[in-house]
This record gives C-alpha cells, sequence and structure tokens, in this order.
C-alpha cells in the first residue's frame, strides 16, 4: 500500500471564508500514483474545518448565515475572558465562536478513491472553511491505497 502526504498552503483573507481546495487534492491524488484506497484531507487548526459541499455562491452565503445564527460572534464565550483563563498566548485573538463552530462542523473528510479518481458526487467540492482569518493557513492531504 502506498501512502503520500502533502501539506498543502493557503492564505484566507476573510473571518469566514469557505475556500475549495478540490483542485489541490486532485493533484497531490495524481502526483500520488494512486489508483484505488482514500483520501483523507484534515485541518490541524481548532478555529477551521474541513467540510464538502455545493460549491455555488448563494449557499455558500446561506451556509455563513446559518453558522452566524447558530453560534454569533458576539455572546460572551467564557474562552474569550483572558483575564480568568490559564495559558494564553500573547497574540490570542477573540475567537470563542469560532472554535465552536470548527467543532461542530469537523476537522476532516475522508474520500474514496476508485481508478485514480476521487468519487465525489457530480455537485461535491472540498472546502477549506475558516472561521477565524485573515492568516496563513494550511491542511494535510494523504492519499492511501495501491
Amino acid at each position: 500500500m502506498k501512502v503520500h502526504t502533502k501539506k498543502a498552503e493557503l492564505q484566507t483573507n476573510k473571518q469566514f471564508e469557505p475556500i475549495d481546495i478540490s483542485d489541490t487534492v486532485k493533484e497531490t491524488l495524481a502526483e500520488s500514483g494512486v489508483k484505488n484506497g482514500m483520501a483523507l484531507i484534515f485541518s490541524n487548526h481548532t478555529t477551521a474545518a474541513i467540510r464538502i459541499n455545493h460549491n455555488e455562491p448563494l449557499l455558500l452565503q446561506d451556509f455563513m448565515k446559518m453558522l452566524h445564527r447558530l453560534v454569533p460572534v458576539n455572546v460572551g464565550y467564557a474562552h474569550d475572558v483572558f483575564e480568568i483563563r490559564e495559558n494564553v498566548s500573547v497574540n490570542e485573538r477573540s475567537n470563542g465562536h469560532a472554535h465552536i463552530k470548527a467543532f461542530l462542523l469537523g476537522s476532516s473528510e475522508t474520500i474514496p478513491v476508485h481508478a485514480g479518481k476521487l468519487m465525489l458526487g457530480e455537485k461535491q467540492s472540498i472546502f477549506f472553511v475558516e472561521m477565524d482569518g485573515s492568516r496563513k493557513r494550511d491542511y494535510i492531504i494523504q492519499i492511501m491505497g495501491d
């Protein structure tokens, strides 16, 4: 079994930003030489997620509105009260909302690979979902199989 791992980088520009990373994952799959197996896409950040959905601008806007209603920015999260928290970093942001959104969405997706292709549906795209931007980010793509 082959295992091909790549750390991909990107720059986010907004506090909330779904970025289509499908092409990068497909390029990594092609580099791997794997024909049958699986692709794992993983965010190693606690304020970002990896999700699969339809890349349609109005739907992405609806998604942002829904997340904002579920987890508003200004609710007074205990995580953001630096005076009572321990081990606060010098440049830490007030981002309790982003941690909760990422917790709800999840940090990874696994996609079957068959005949050298991701077995995504016709309308499916893979997104890196930023919830605490703008900043430099990275994510892991791991392709496994034969």
